[in-house]
């Protein structure tokens, strides 16, 4: 009895390839559908009924930007988390050349990591502006100055977001990009800054650390952002934490992405 004879199929370079809305679905799917996302996820929302509980039981007088900077100072560090896992997740687990077998233009499965990072951020910012807005209406709370507040976190949810998409690119490694991520701009550069303007003799070392810090340590840049009238200089301080932060980590990131082999 002869075997069946098998067609080969040939590669047709004029078929369409994947659509970018599709990936764009694939990733987001990545980014809440898999263990780890999930466990961080459940974290961040246990962390929210609670805080919820204890703002709703405890007395004194609340405001709208204390409120939502309590919220979102704590999603800002899962949704940077949510990004390294996303970005990471395939290298670590050797499932990268797949993905690039699937879609072999690389710079397309960048963009769709960001793009679903970024709609993930969004939508955990609305769940925090709407807890924080429910709750200091239930306790009669005050909404002074919310335009600023609202600016403020929703610049520094941006900022860290990237930063983090960034740092992961750029390392390629969970644990080092975690690393990066939470201990470069807030351990490392502050201790740096203390390091370097320590007072001597001829200069204050506060008054250099005020001339410098806002330039390079994102902590202290945003807090011109909490004020109701922005200075002019304060947006060239993030322009420059972005170039910094962001910037110089995704160009490292996408050469690393763009041209290493896979195995």
């Amino acid at each position: 009895m002869s075997s069946p004879q098998l067609t080969p199929k040939m590669i047709n370079p004029t078929a369409p390839g994947v659509p970018f809305g599709r990936e764009v679905a694939v990733e987001l799917r990545k980014l809440i559908g898999t263990r780890g996302p999930r466990v961080l996820l459940g974290l961040l929302v246990l962390i929210w009924v609670i805080t919820a509980l204890v703002l709703l039981l405890t007395s004194g007088h609340l405001t709208f930007g204390d409120t939502l900077t309590g919220f979102s100072a704590v999603s800002r560090i899962f949704v940077g988390l949510l990004a390294i896992l996303l970005v990471t997740g395939e290298w670590g687990q050797r499932a990268v050349m797949s993905v690039f077998t699937l879609e072999p233009r690389r710079e397309r499965v960048i963009g769709a990591k960001l793009c679903a990072v970024l709609i993930g951020a969004v939508a955990i910012f609305v769940v925090a502006v709407a807890m924080a807005a429910a709750i200091v209406a239930i306790r009669g709370g005050s909404f002074d100055f919310a335009a600023a507040a609202f600016r403020m976190n929703g610049l520094r949810a941006l900022f860290d977001v990237l930063m983090a998409f960034a740092i992961a690119l750029a390392i390629l490694n969970t644990a080092g990009a975690v690393v990066g991520y939470l201990a470069l701009p807030e351990i490392i550069m502050p201790l740096l800054l203390m390091l370097f303007t320590l007072p001597t003799a001829g200069n204050s070392g506060s008054n250099v650390y005020e001339s410098v810090a806002p330039w390079v340590y994102p902590q202290e840049m945003f807090r011109a952002f909490a004020s109701t009238n922005v200075p002019g200089e304060a947006w060239a301080h993030l322009l420059v934490c972005a170039v910094l932060w962001i910037g110089l980590p995704a160009i490292i990131g996408v050469r690393r992405v763009m041209s290493s082999e896979v195995k």
